[in-house]
């Protein structure tokens, strides 16, 4: 299937084939996206790869002792965040930490990497937030959360100039991007983001998020999904019974979600923002 209108050419096997222009991850954060699926994991092995590699630790250990996760004190290495917040938050930490590191902000462009970032982190927490109320993996939601994106940062990378096109008309027609790429592309960044995520081995839940947080009643449902969906909102800016009211109704009804119960579990923006902008430090 080929692009249409506007002289695009690309196909979707074109542009998953242009992934290995994608920035090469360490070998520490490809172990990490990897342990997701193992089921024998050496969480002490593991650990100790996260503190050889300078930068990446350096960053999580940062986060580690903000004030956003009010640990009674201050951690000094890797093996003790493990042991005092738990090695699954340690690990979310570091693959988002490393991504970050494989992706960095680059002055002048259109699509703004620090902007996408910072609002990845912000659904990660709101994600994240949602989980703990639904009884669910907070660790995977926040995962979940900080990618489900992903695709736009692959478009940037892979076909930078059509990308920028696409979002130069989004400033000026009002469209929403994902219409503007089903109209260039006949596919969105959805489709791609998913798609890298699954050759790259990650958890399924991630793949589902990222390719129908849009459509968070897609079947077989996904808790995950319906978190980003909602999270996203959250994000937007939508609070109380307008959040609610913009919810499809199969979502409120398999998740019992009831405003006034999650309000207070909310986290702040601000409190986001200071934080994701440790993690966006050079």
């Amino acid at each position: 299937m080929t692009g249409i209108n506007n002289g695009y050419t690309l196909s979707k096997d074109e542009i998953l084939a242009r992934l290995h222009q994608l920035p090469m991850l360490s070998i520490v954060v490809q172990e990490v996206i990897a342990s997701f699926k193992d089921d024998h994991l050496d969480r002490s092995t593991l650990a100790y790869k996260i503190s050889q590699d300078q930068g990446l630790s350096a960053k999580v250990l940062q986060v580690a002792n903000s004030s956003f996760y009010g640990l009674s004190r201050e951690v000094g290495s890797i093996q003790d965040a493990a042991l005092v917040m738990g090695f699954n938050a340690i690990r979310s930490l570091a693959l988002s930490a490393g991504f970050v590191l494989a992706f960095p902000h680059t002055p002048g462009k259109l699509f703004d990497r620090r902007a996408y970032w910072l609002r990845s982190f912000r659904v990660a927490c709101f994600t994240q937030a949602l989980a703990k109320y639904l009884d669910h993996d907070q660790q995977m939601a926040f995962t979940v959360g900080m990618f489900h994106d992903i695709g736009q940062l692959v478009l940037d990378v892979c076909i930078p100039e059509q990308f920028a096109d696409m979002l130069a008309q989004q400033e000026t027609t009002g469209l929403s991007l994902i219409e503007i790429e089903q109209s260039k592309l006949g596919f969105d960044h959805s489709f791609i983001g998913a798609e890298m995520v699954k050759r790259w081995n990650f958890p399924q839940e991630i793949e589902h998020a990222i390719r129908y947080w849009r459509t968070p009643e897609h079947e077989p449902f996904e808790v995950y999904t319906g978190m980003v969906h909602i999270a996203v909102l959250l994000e937007n800016g939508l609070r109380g019974e307008a959040l609610i009211n913009r919810l499809p109704e199969t979502l409120c009804e398999r998740l019992q979600l009831n405003w006034e119960q999650i309000k207070d579990g909310m986290p702040e923006p601000d409190q986001l923002d200071a934080v994701a902008n440790q993690i966006l430090e050079a």
